[in-house]
């Protein structure tokens, strides 16, 4: 294992323990790659791993058998991955553990808690089929409602292991999505990453597959690529909105919108310009471009659809914020302070509502509401985070182990 910096330096390196775990350490903050090579498995390299000062950070790293590869192009007649069809064995193993310390979660409290809900989104896109099965495939419809027996009765180590034997008998849509989706929501994001990029392989025309693939490379931190995938999801199904939702709430985490996702947003408000949601998140990218440019229409097209959003649902209360965060920095803070209350009362619960109130109250020489507000806001954020650990605890997470030798099962 090789950690590369900015300009491909090796900044570290290490060697894997026998169950394929490894620690690097690296004491500066900054973007840096990750390098990992095996002899008989294909070299791969995990980039924009961002690191702030002491930060930890989790990474699980799937290696393609050179094995594998080579069977492919015998039997395709060529070298191109992107021809496999689906192999008997995958490229990894998983395990359960109940730690969830170590939970492979990427980047900031924000993007860890954008991960968790895009997470959680992606698996509420199952469905049943009721479609016509064959033998074999109905066999492997068993192998999948097992799957999700398992999961709802607390044993999603069985269950993925009946999703990977539904996949294995019919590798229908349906099957991929189920395997993919419990990787992804028991944090076995680099496995995740593979499944559902066999399963786009082989459903070229599934929006949620990519979807999904685009959830597991941001569990992954690997944004802009996660953002690539979504948008390729929503010009699959443009008037499909879940898409440009998994889309905003990419953008609203992050520091950088992704080239993309202004394009597809602003098309999200042009066929749904009643949508709040849709207003909002265009408004949120917006809002950002206009920042970093100093664009001042760019601006004031973000505060518009801000404004629009909470017009159209007036208990939408991050709209609130923005709306008092942008009108804040042009100094009106009388103004900024009754948007953040109308945030409060629209959604007594957000935090960041009574956050951005106090910091106004306090502006305003109020000291006594400012520090009400702090403490409103310490509580809500303790009641999460104690909620969110509650919910960790129960998630048995999974770590996907490399195979100890190259595959050699021919793909058929």
């Amino acid at each position: 294992m090789t950690l590369l910096g900015k300009q491909g330096e090796k900044e570290s390196e290490t060697t894997t323990n026998a169950d394929g775990s490894f620690v690097l350490l690296k004491a500066g903050q900054g973007t840096y790659a990750l390098q990992a090579q095996k002899a008989g498995w294909k070299p791969r390299v995990v980039d924009s791993i961002r690191l702030g000062a002491g930060e930890k950070k989790h990474v699980d790293i799937v290696l393609e058998s050179l094995a594998g590869s080579v069977a492919a192009s015998a039997n395709k007649g060529g070298p191109e991955r992107e021809e496999l069809k689906f192999s008997d064995e995958p490229d990894f193993a998983v395990a359960g553990v109940t730690d969830w310390s170590a939970a492979g979660l990427h980047g900031s409290a924000a993007n860890v808690r954008t991960s968790e809900a895009l997470a959680k989104e992606t698996a509420a896109l199952k469905s049943a089929t009721g479609e016509a099965r064959s033998a074999s495939a109905s066999q492997a419809d068993a192998h999948r409602l097992s799957g999700d027996a398992k999961e709802r009765n607390g044993d999603p180590l069985g269950a993925v292991n009946e999703y990977e034997k539904a996949a294995r008998m019919d590798p229908s849509e349906e099957n991929y999505f189920s395997w993919g989706t419990e990787l992804l929501l028991h944090r076995a994001s680099a496995a995740a990453i593979e499944v559902f990029a066999r399963g786009t392989r082989e459903h070229a025309n599934s929006a949620r597959m990519l979807a999904g693939l685009g959830a597991s490379y941001y569990a992954n931190g690997q944004d802009m690529e996660a953002a690539r995938r979504v948008c390729e999801a929503s010009d699959l199904r443009p008037l499909e909105i879940e898409p440009y939702l998994l889309l905003g709430k990419m953008g609203e985490a992050a520091a950088e919108p992704s080239p993309c996702s202004g394009e597809k947003l602003g098309r999200f408000v042009d066929q749904q310009p009643e949508n709040a949601q849709a207003n909002y998140y265009y408004g949120v990218l917006l809002f950002k471009e206009g920042r970093k440019s100093q664009n001042g229409a760019t601006l004031e097209r973000a505060e518009a659809l801000f404004r629009k959003a909470v017009t159209i649902d007036p208990g939408f209360g991050e709209a609130y914020v923005q709306l008092g965060l942008m009108i804040a920095a042009r100094g009106d803070l009388q103004q900024a302070l009754r948007m953040y209350q109308k945030a409060v009362l629209a959604s007594p619960k957000l935090g960041v509502a009574h956050y951005q109130l106090s910091l106004a109250y306090r502006r305003d020489g109020e000291m006594a509401k400012a520090e009400h507000e702090l403490a409103v806001y310490k509580e809500i954020e303790h009641a999460e985070a104690t909620k969110r650990q509650s919910e960790r605890r129960e998630l048995r997470q999974f770590v996907t182990i490399l195979k100890e030798a190259p595959a050699t099962s021919t793909p058929h």
